[in-house]
């Protein structure tokens, strides 16, 4: 049930249960006795009681699900959500290059300010005067904040240039230090409450180049 019909079936049942409420106790003629008089009477305050607190109940159900409205961001290296890439070093010693990442909100409410943590590996993080790293646990911390430049809407995958991701990872370290893949995790901070978090996976692939 939408909003708009939410609020016609409360509009409909007010006027039908204030009706009662004040019609019901002249229904009855003045020579009846005063005790069905005064029962009806209660009926009708009984009536106006219930419908205050159902009133009361239907906007705190609303305001729950305001509360409970939130965005749900998920990084990627696609516009439909791909969280592996995949960096395919060459024979001669060239490497690929990793794939810009995009913001995706899956939740069900917009996003305008929030902070995503990427946790690196400290072996394979490349601090520059581009990119700031941050020591943290034997890891290195690159973050990233939208600054309000920008509102994530839901289901509008974006793409944002100074989310320099790529940039923070020593490709050829990764390349000596592990065989396969490896994975960097990130944690999204924003207004909605409790963190969120994901991961990005990386398979490395040998191949000869290409002439």
């Amino acid at each position: 049930m939408n909003f708009k019909l939410e609020r016609t079936v409360v509009i409909i049942g007010a006027i039908i249960i204030i009706a009662l409420a004040i019609g019901l106790p002249f229904l009855t003629r003045p020579s009846e006795n005063l005790l069905p008089n005064f029962a009806l009477s209660q009926l009708a305050f009984s009536a106006v009681a219930f419908f205050i607190v159902f009133l009361a109940l239907y906007f705190t159900i609303v305001q729950l699900r305001k509360s409970m409205a939130k965005p749900h961001i998920k990084v990627a290296f696609s516009n439909s959500g791909k969280q592996q890439d995949e960096l395919i070093y060459y024979i001669n010693g060239k490497t690929s290059q990793l794939s810009s990442l995009w913001l995706i909100n899956d939740g069900n409410a917009i996003a305008r300010y929030f902070q995503i943590d990427f946790i690196i590996p400290i072996d394979i993080g490349k601090p520059s005067q581009y990119v700031t790293l941050v020591r943290d646990n034997g890891n290195y911390i690159l973050t990233y904040t939208n600054e309000g430049k920008y509102t994530l809407f839901v289901n509008r995958p974006f793409q944002d240039p100074n989310l320099i991701f790529p940039a923070a990872i020593n490709k050829d370290k990764c390349i000596d230090i592990y065989r396969d893949s490896f994975k960097v995790e990130y944690r999204i901070f924003g207004d909605w409450g409790e963190t969120q978090k994901g991961e990005l996976k990386v398979n490395l692939i040998k191949q000869q180049e290409v002439t």
